[in-house]
């Protein structure tokens, strides 16, 4: 059976987020209750750890566009990748705190060489009539990694090292669908618009949206850091971990691809505070009832609907603010983001450390809700929007 190329292109990029997303910038927090024991870490230090993964990936991400612009998205994909699969072989082998940092830091890097660059992917060699069905393919690929990697851990309980090898595994598998499927080479020279001037990155409109991606990281990246390890600490047993990220990838997938249906016909504002309510909730639900296994269940099922379909609307509310320049404006965007997940996970670690878990929680759900209450200046439904994990 011949496989069109919609299903190649969106399956190429699931395979590639699943990888880069779902197991190397967003499985962290299965492992931290380990590293802990196994490297007699602090949460300070894993948080300085977590927070080191996502400046790489802001810079790989910067790398990723000149990358593509020249060589198309095939070189960058297959680079991330693979460095995602390096980054886990090194994890595993890791014999202390040394290489266990490089090992995470290059894993959590490599997700910066595969979102962006499906966007010209899918531009370039889907037709229009499948362009929404291969992003949704796209997108599922950071809930899908996470709930293998649930599986995995869940499978193999203590011996984590074998959990990091089959990681290195599954990034040799998307380096090559990527190598196979994507176009070697860059797509025709775009439209001279000039070089944009300061005014165009900045302005009322471009603000609301990169300050609200600030901060709804801060409060993701503190979440992906540290919930497992939250609920573990309040005498749950330690399947708890992975049955909360696989909860979040179930519930993720299953809600994030009627994104772009939810934004045609409710506009942005409202789904994005909502969204928002339930990112910040998640985290605040991790207070209630600690012993109990309901609430960071429901915690991670609130986190899951809202990190991926929250994201998904901010990157349709980027294409509304940057519509001449969407990619560029997007990377921008990318960068507010990454910032976030930089600050949250130090943020959490340091408040935890020198205060307590409540503080932390309490600080960690703040830019969320306040994110809630930012609306975009322009609000109405588009018949076309682009949805990225």
């Amino acid at each position: 059976m011949r496989i069109g190329r919609t299903s190649r292109v969106g399956g190429a990029g699931l395979l590639a987020l699943a990888a880069t997303y779902g197991i190397g910038r967003q499985a962290y927090g299965l492992f931290v209750p380990t590293f802990r024991a196994e490297f007699d870490l602090s949460l300070e230090v894993l948080g300085y750890y977590a927070s080191a993964a996502q400046a790489g990936y802001l810079a790989a991400t910067v790398l990723t566009g000149v990358l593509t612009a020249r060589f198309g998205p095939r070189v960058p994909v297959v680079c991330g990748s693979l460095l995602l699969a390096l980054g886990a072989a090194v994890t595993a082998a890791a014999p202390g705190p040394v290489l266990l940092a490089v090992g995470l830091v290059a894993a959590g890097t490599s997700a910066g060489g595969a979102w962006g660059p499906f966007s010209d992917a899918i531009d370039e060699q889907v037709p229009a009539s499948g362009s929404r069905r291969a992003l949704a393919l796209v997108n599922a690929g950071s809930p899908v990694g996470l709930l293998v990697a649930s599986v995995l851990v869940l499978v193999a309980g203590d011996r984590w090292r074998v959990v990091w090898g089959a990681f290195a595994v599954v990034g040799l598998v998307a380096a090559a669908s990527a190598w196979r499927v994507l176009s070697a080479g860059a797509a025709g020279p775009a439209r001279d618009l000039g070089r944009p001037r300061p005014g165009w990155f900045f302005n009322a409109r471009s603000v609301r949206v990169l300050l609200v991606a600030l901060g709804v990281s801060v409060t993701s990246g503190a979440y992906f850091a540290y919930a497992p390890d939250t609920a573990q600490q309040a005498g749950l047993p330690t399947w708890i971990g992975p049955a909360m990220w696989a909860v979040v990838g179930i519930c993720g997938a299953a809600v994030g691809v009627f994104g772009g249906g939810i934004a045609n016909r409710y506009g942005l504002r409202g789904p994005l505070a909502v969204m928002f309510v339930l990112l910040g909730g998640s985290t605040l639900v991790l207070l209630v009832a600690p012993g109990s296994v309901v609430p960071p269940l429901g915690s991670a099922a609130l986190f899951g609907v809202g990190f991926t379909s929250g994201f998904a609307l901010v990157a349709m509310w980027s294409q509304q603010v940057f519509h001449d320049r969407p990619t560029t404006g997007f990377t921008l965007v990318i960068v507010f983001a990454a910032a976030g997940f930089i600050i949250g996970p130090s943020l959490f670690g340091v408040l935890a450390t020198r205060l307590d878990r409540p503080a932390a929680l309490l600080a960690a759900a703040t830019p969320a809700l306040l994110a809630a209450m930012v609306p975009p200046l322009r609000d109405r439904p588009r018949r076309r929007s682009a949805v990225a994990p």
